[in-house]
């Protein structure tokens, strides 16, 4: 027909969303489990990482490329040795093409 696949498919998608975003996690506070919401405006690499408050790297989430849309991670409390880590505030952030998010997120004990 006249229009390709792509078009009647974006027609009938759900809205596709118009910027990065990052919702807070839920629970939260957690234990040990929270999920965090985000949502991409169009395909390409997402990171979602995992801070403690002195910056350092706790773990990676999302490392990849993803295509538009909402997405949900989880985060099971460990760190990139599967280690638990200790209760306290976590700083999460998504970055994409030219954008930076971040959130915090208490883990109870």
């Amino acid at each position: 027909g006249v229009f390709s696949s792509g078009t009647v498919h974006v027609m009938n998608a759900p809205a596709v969303p118009e910027e990065y975003s990052l919702g807070q996690n839920y629970p939260n506070p957690f234990n040990p489990n929270t999920m965090i919401s985000f949502s991409v405006p169009f395909e390409g690499h997402v990171m979602l990482n995992v801070y403690d408050i002195t910056g350092r790297l706790v773990t990676t989430l999302v490392d990849g490329q993803l295509g538009s849309g909402h997405h949900e991670a989880s985060w099971d409390g460990r760190d990139m040795f599967n280690s638990s880590v200790s209760a306290g505030l976590y700083i999460y952030s998504l970055q994409a093409e030219g954008v930076s998010l971040t959130r915090k997120m208490v883990l109870m004990k």
